[in-house]
Order: C-alpha cells, then structure tokens, then sequence
C-alpha cells in the first residue's frame, strides 16, 4: 500500500529519542566548527577601518548571542518531533510550495560550500608549493571537494566526529594567530585595541555598529531557518515540559560556541587588518610564519573549512537537493551540492559580501518569522506528523501550495530588502504578522488544522508526551509510536489522553 510515495525517504523520516545520540559537547564542537568562516575575518578587517576593535567584538558577540536565540527557537521542532527542514517547510508552505523556500536554501548553501573550499584548496596548494614546488589551486580545490562529499555522505555521525579533531585545531590557531599578528602590530606601534586604520576620530561609531551587528546576524541567519536538521541528532529528555530544560544539550552550542567562536573570528580579522594590512588569515599565516609552524597552521585552516562545510554547507542543501528530487537520495544530494557550489564560482562575489549578506538574510530572517508563527503561536508546537508525509493530506492545501506562506515570504523578503541595513529583524517581523493573520483568520480556517481543530490536544506532541514518529514499512506511512515502541511496533492511531491535561509551557 502506497508504496510510490516519494514523500518518504529513509533520510527524511523522523529520528526516534533512543536513536538521538548527539551530546552536548559534541554539539557544541559541531558548532565551534560550523563557525569557522573565512569570509567572517573581512568584517573585523572592514570593522577596525571605521571603530575600535572592542566595538566590532561586541557588536559580534550580541548579534551572534541573539541569533543563537533565534536558532534555538526554531530548533525546537527537531527536538520535539525529529524532523528535518524540508519536512516541516511543507507546513507553513504545502507540500509542493515548499520546494521555493527549499531550493533558496541549497543554492545559497552551495555558494558557501563554493567560498570555503576555495580558501581551504588555496591553504593546500600552499603547502604543496611549499614542498614540492607544484602551484595549482584547482587540483586541490577537486581533491578537497571529494573528501569532504564522502565525509559528509557518510552521515551526521560521521560529521561530529570529525568536528570533534576540528575544534581544537581550531580554537589552537586561533590563539596562536592572534598572539603572532597582536606582536607583529605592536613591533609596528600599533595598538591593536585603540587603532582605527582609517579615520582619526577613535571613538564609538553608531552606524558602523549596527550595520556589523546585523551583517553578523546575517551570516547564520541559514541556521535560524534550519537548525532542525541538527538538532534532531542531539540527545534530549522524554516528558519535559520546560523549554528550556528540553533544549538544554543544544543552548551550549547556538548561545555560547556559534558567540564565542564567531567573535574570535572577527577579532582575528581585524587584528590581522591592522598588523598586516589583509584579513585574510591564509595570506596572512604565509606573512608571519615559516617552517613546521607555517604548515600545522594553514592544517587547521583546512580543518576550519572543512567541518564549516560539512555541518551547514553539505548536509542542509543535500537534504533539500534530496527531497526535491527524491532518486539521488542524500548522498547525491551531497554530490549535487558540491557541484553547484562550484559551478557558481562564488569566491568572485567577495568583494560584494555584505551585499550579498543583506540578501541572503532578507530570505531567511522572512522564513524564521513564519516558523516562528507557524510552530509556535498557530499549532502551540502541535504537529500532526504523519500528514506531512501525504501527498494528499492535510498539508496539500490548495493543489500542494499554502498561499497565507508564499504571500507572507514575499513580502517579508520585501520589505527587508527595502530596509537592508537591519534584514533580519526587519524581515522577521515582516513575514511573522502576516502570517499569523492570514493563517489563523483565513487559510487555517479554509484548509482545517487537525491539531488546532482539537484544541491543540497533545497527541500532536513528541518527545514531551514520550511519543516517537516512526515508519509502518508495510503500509509505507509514518505513524505515532508511545514511548519503548520500536519501528517494528508501531501504534497505528493516537492514544487519547483526559480533557484538560494538554502541555502549558512555552
């Protein structure tokens, strides 16, 4: 029965709580290493032109630490129910209206996995030229493009334990880069803390703040719309009613690691502005170190952008290359992502980044916003899951498009582009109300809501009614299975539970 629904794959299907076997510090050095952007060095270089380096860390650390909220919202749904992005999309979208939200976020996905390679394929060839005399970038950008397709096919599992060797490369070379560029900028008379390299005027620039607030915001603004697909690898407690408590294993990592690390980044690229007069850390390395230490650097450098790559570059938009076109399956939506990353040449738009930026974060501040409605405020984090794996179900609206999505995301997309300087906040409020206007006074009452029509009635939980969603394999459907059930036996309907005893909390 209804074996040709292709709504279902094997990597889409919703993790169960036994099976979630991610921990908090390896979370958190997941995100230590996502954090890793080389691009992020050109905003402390561009910050420290105009402000002091103290005002670009902290305008850094409070985008990032709000941002990390952000992501923590929208994390909840893989935490709660196990599902990943491209699922949940079909709520606030439809089942066909997703694929625009979708698609959006694997090309520009790709176009970070395009700039990060490069910078990893320029560390390496270095190295090789060093030794051997052979200067060719692109063989290694080639080389370094399939190691990081095949560790990243094989696999979130896989993913953690390389960002487990990665973190601590990484946090090595960004203590010795900023101590070595700090030194070479004092040999030079230059404070690195009270220098502005281009104006005289030392003091606090408001405008130079809020535009380097919320171009940090907009870097991992991607994680705020998608942070599902982590998320729902991460261990959590069965029965817990608190929020908080509930996404504790995850808060280290988005509000404390994504913060910390991203704010070292950018104090590195402004230290290293003002000693060397480049941001860019690989040239920079090649300026200030020699020998043995010049290649254990430009390692980790390599380090750096691959586990950057696999946890948010490769594995978003090969789950969303593999849903749109469901026979190449995960691994070659990871193949796919790769090409199309490369194919673009992004390493050309450098020198338009927070342009580029103002943009991206225009698409997904307008995406968070309509979760946010959609999750929180309209199903009170209720979700009859097994309808988002039907075709025709409750989640095919009108002929697969939920209209109050596609209206509310072109004019919160809109109206942030019009307002770019402040994308996020702007787009997420944009999208936010009127969706929740349109879906609870129009859509929601035209195409009915199971778990709004029954007063959000806590069949429609996961983890906090110690309920799993796993897959009947004979009939091909996603059922709700109650806690110490395995995939093998599954409840084929919904256990009622006593009027008035529906979950509270946020």
């Amino acid at each position: 029965m209804n074996k040709k629904n292709n709504l279902i794959k094997k990597d889409n299907i919703p993790i169960p709580h036994s099976s979630r076997n991610v921990g908090m510090l390896g979370y958190s050095f997941v995100w230590v290493g996502i954090a890793v952007i080389i691009a992020t060095f050109a905003l402390g270089g561009d910050g420290v032109q105009t402000m002091k380096l103290g005002w670009v860390l902290l305008a850094c650390l409070l985008a990032n630490i709000v941002l990390g909220f952000f992501i923590s919202i929208t994390g909840d749904i893989g935490i709660e129910h196990g599902i990943n992005f491209p699922v949940y999309m079909r709520a606030p979208f439809g089942v066909i209206g997703s694929y625009i939200p979708m698609l959006v976020r694997a090309i520009l996905g790709s176009f970070w996995f395009g700039i990060q390679t490069y910078f990893g394929a320029l560390a390496i060839n270095y190295i090789f030229l060093h030794f051997t005399g052979f200067d060719n970038w692109l063989v290694w950008y080639i080389v370094f493009t399939i190691a990081q397709v095949i560790n990243t096919a094989m696999g979130f599992k896989a993913i953690e334990r390389f960002s487990n060797i990665a973190a601590p490369c990484i946090i090595i070379i960004s203590i010795w880069m900023y101590f070595n560029l700090e030194g070479v900028a004092s040999a030079a008379g230059n404070n690195v803390w009270n220098t502005v390299l281009g104006s005289d005027d030392k003091g606090f620039i408001w405008n130079t703040f809020i535009v380097l607030f919320f171009v940090n915001m907009a870097f991992w603004s991607t994680a705020a719309s998608d942070s599902q697909n982590l998320t729902r690898y991460v261990k959590t407690s069965q029965f817990e009613k608190k929020w908080l408590k509930r996404n504790k294993n995850t808060l280290l990592g988005h509000m404390v690691a994504l913060p910390l690390t991203q704010s070292a980044m950018i104090v590195i690229g402004g230290v290293s502005m003002i000693a060397v007069n480049n941001w860019n850390p690989v040239e920079a390395i090649q300026t200030t170190a020699t020998g043995f230490i010049l290649i254990v650097l430009l390692v980790m450098v390599v380090f750096a952008q691959w586990s950057t790559n696999a946890a948010s570059n490769l594995l978003t938009p090969a789950t969303v290359f593999a849903e749109v076109f469901p026979k190449i399956g995960y691994a070659g939506g990871v193949v796919l992502t790769a090409i199309v990353g490369s194919i673009i040449q992004p390493w050309a738009l450098m020198e338009v980044l927070t342009d580029f930026l103002n943009i991206m974060s225009s698409v997904y501040s307008a995406i968070v916003g309509i979760l946010f409605a959609d999750y929180y405020l309209l199903r009170k984090r209720r979700m009859n899951i097994p309808e988002l794996y039907k075709k025709e179900g409750q989640f095919s609206y009108a002929k697969g498009w939920n209209l109050a999505g596609i209206i509310s995301l072109v004019i919160g997309m809109g109206v942030a582009t019009l307002f770019s300087s402040y994308a996020f906040i702007v787009g997420f409020v944009a999208s936010f109300i009127p969706y929740y206007y349109l879906g609870k006074y129009w859509w929601f009452k035209k195409y009915k809501q199971a778990e709004i029509e029954e007063n959000y009635s806590d069949i429609y939980l996961g983890v906090t009614s110690g309920r799993d969603w796993v897959l009947d394999s004979e009939r091909n459907e996603i059922v709700p299975s109650t806690s110490g059930t395995t995939r093998e036996h599954v409840v084929t309907g919904f256990e009622p539970i006593p009027s008035g005893q529906g979950v509270k909390d946020f």
